[in-house]
């Protein structure tokens, strides 16, 4: 089977239309781009975060608590920001607090509740990580290789469908339920 993206998808496509004639396989190629381009983004960014000792999903964790610092983060907040379990980001949070990266720290208006904040050595990771991420991640390059016009277009489409997965995950930010 040849391993280029078009002829692969090309053969999905006729494999599928013949097997099922009146199934729409237009969508094909857009999900199938998707969930292996996808694959290959978290593939180069793990790498990437690997040499710096962590996964993506951990940087993507601390990243989130150094862009909004101006509000106290919850570990049941981060779950939902980064769509995964409490029981994912509890385990992932005492990693990290383990390794220095970030503190608990009680909330002073509810006592029950523990508030996530940066370490100073978490904050120099991060910092670290995007330095690395934006000289070496290949979607990175990828990017920049595309016209002005279709950075924007990519972006605006991406951005589209975002906000559209959001609204339809049971945890999303945005859920209008």
């Amino acid at each position: 089977m040849s391993r280029k993206p078009i002829d692969q998808l090309n053969a999905g496509q006729s494999f599928y239309a013949s097997r099922m004639p009146g199934l729409d396989v237009a969508h094909f190629g857009p999900l199938w781009h998707f969930f292996t381009v996808g694959h290959l983004v978290t593939t180069d960014l793990d790498g990437i975060a690997g040499a710096l000792g962590y996964s993506f999903a951990d940087l993507d964790l601390l990243g989130t608590l150094a862009i909004e610092q101006t509000a106290p983060h919850r570990a049941t907040d981060l779950a939902s920001t980064l769509y995964v379990s409490n029981a994912v980001i509890s385990t992932r949070i005492a990693r990290l607090e383990k390794d220095g990266l970030l503190e608990r720290r009680r909330n002073p208006v509810d006592r029950r509740v523990f508030d996530l904040a940066l370490t100073p050595r978490g904050r120099a990771l991060i910092e670290e990580a995007i330095v690395d991420i934006a000289a070496r991640s290949k979607l990175v390059r990828f990017f920049r290789q595309l016209s002005p016009t279709d950075q924007q277009v990519l972006g605006r489409l991406l951005g589209d469908l975002h906000q559209r997965f959001d609204r339809e995950y049971a945890g999303g930010l945005h859920n209008e339920e």
